[in-house]
């Protein structure tokens, strides 16, 4: 079962499979202790995948061996584990993952996101990592990777979001996403309001010391030369640096703040270099393509509010003046007219489109939606004919609302220039 596309049963919402499937894997973190390397857990509404690029850029600018498991993939599965930088083969990831399919006294068979969560941590284990990242995929108390031993926990921020699943309000969300934070451990969070307030009696009630930023750590207002942003971090103890990120989204500042007050605790004596700073891979997460016309590219997977804002908030800065063409969809049981409603007055056009591989919203009725609110707007057939179709109206030119399409759209676009 895939927890991204369909929702476990409730029975399975507990660890007890996934801590066996660590018991059983051989020099892992699991009934044999941490290995030599550090883990860290980063889970939150918005930014995780961010907050482990840099991460995972900063320790390799350091020096230091790296390991990361995230989600979702675009194109392929093998995104999901990443050695140094590197998407695994499939020569590395099959042996673990038979290994954990054929694990021994188990209850039921272990979830999609359970065997490859496992199949993560053999192979870091196996390459004998200095830092292994762990990306949540759904929630947190019981989410997969919550079962992995770490030496430190993130919750990046919260809001609305699989509100079906984790409850109805930023509290009740905060409450399924903070115990990622462990019993005697540590916590980074970049979360605010009454959401901070929840984590901080979790944090509290596990006797675990929470850092949050803003308060223990920060980052100075940016300024901007061009697309390159200035700015100072102050690390918990006080310590500060200048910090250069080349190609900066003004969003991408706290994620990146985070990812050093990280590093800064699990490996005090690991030094990144950060005039420049590594400036890591984020497919779908404000990629700018070149295109053949001269025209820009923009593929976000953005699908809820304050995301949705934030890709707003960065093109208006980057092209000021100028109003996009946009192609767009929705995952099915998204808040797709909270989070798309920022597009209303943002937006020169939309087009709609479906989605494949995964339930979607009707096309029709997001464009119906748009077009009641005076934005023009129609449907089309498929991702192939909406990119066609977008590449014929000026740009700059944006595909949001789910990573599905993000990722079609950047396989196809990666395809024809393979072909030119």
């Amino acid at each position: 079962m895939n927890y991204e596309r369909l929702r476990p049963d409730a029975r399975l919402w507990d660890l007890t499979t996934m801590r066996a499937l660590l018991a059983h894997a051989v020099g892992g973190r699991g009934a044999a202790g941490p290995v030599s390397g550090r883990a860290v857990q980063v889970g939150g509404s918005k930014g995780k995948g961010t907050t482990c690029a840099f991460l995972e850029a900063l320790a390799r600018g350091a020096g230091r061996s790296t390991g990361v498991y995230s989600s979702p993939h675009l194109v392929t599965l093998l995104e999901r584990v990443r050695l140094d930088g590197h998407d695994v083969t499939v020569a590395a990831l099959e042996p673990e993952l038979r290994a954990v399919l054929a694990t021994p006294g188990l209850e039921r068979p272990p979830t999609f996101f359970e065997a490859m969560t496992a199949a993560a941590e053999r192979v870091f284990a196996r390459n004998g990592v200095d830092l292994a990242i762990y990306e949540v995929g759904l929630g947190g108390r019981h989410d997969a990777t919550t079962a992995v031993p770490v030496e430190a926990s993130v919750v990046t921020m919260i809001e609305l979001e699989h509100t079906d699943v984790l409850g109805e309000t930023e509290v009740a969300i905060a409450g399924e996403k903070a115990p990622v934070i462990r019993p005697g451990g540590v916590g980074f969070t970049g979360a605010t309001g009454n959401a901070l307030a929840t984590i901080r009696a979790h944090a509290a009630a596990v006797d675990a010391r929470l850092l949050v930023l803003g308060e223990d750590f920060a980052f100075s207002e940016p300024e901007f030369d061009g697309i390159d942003a200035r700015f100072a971090v102050r690390l918990p103890g006080g310590v500060e640096r200048s910090v250069v990120l080349p190609a900066a989204s003004a969003f991408e500042l706290p994620a990146l703040t985070l990812a050093l007050a990280v590093l800064h605790e699990l490996m005090p004596a690991a030094e990144p270099p950060l005039t420049p700073a590594p400036r890591p891979v984020l497919p779908g997460r404000f990629e700018v393509v070149e295109e053949p016309d001269g025209e820009v590219l923009v593929l976000d997977g953005a699908h809820t509010e304050r995301s949705v804002e934030a890709v707003v908030a960065e093109c208006r800065r980057r092209w000021p003046g100028r109003r996009p063409a946009v192609l767009c969809s929705a995952a099915a049981g998204k808040r797709w007219r909270e989070s798309l409603s920022g597009l209303v007055d943002f937006a020169d056009s939309c087009l709609v489109t479906g989605l494949v591989g995964t339930p979607g919203e009707d096309p029709e009725v997001i464009a119906n939606f748009f077009a009641t609110r005076g934005l023009a707007s129609e449907t089309v057939a498929d991702m192939e004919s909406g990119l066609r179709a977008l590449r014929q109206r000026p740009g700059p030119r944006l595909v949001i609302g789910s990573f599905y399409l993000v990722g079609q759209v950047r396989e196809l676009v990666s395809a024809n220039d393979r072909s030119r």
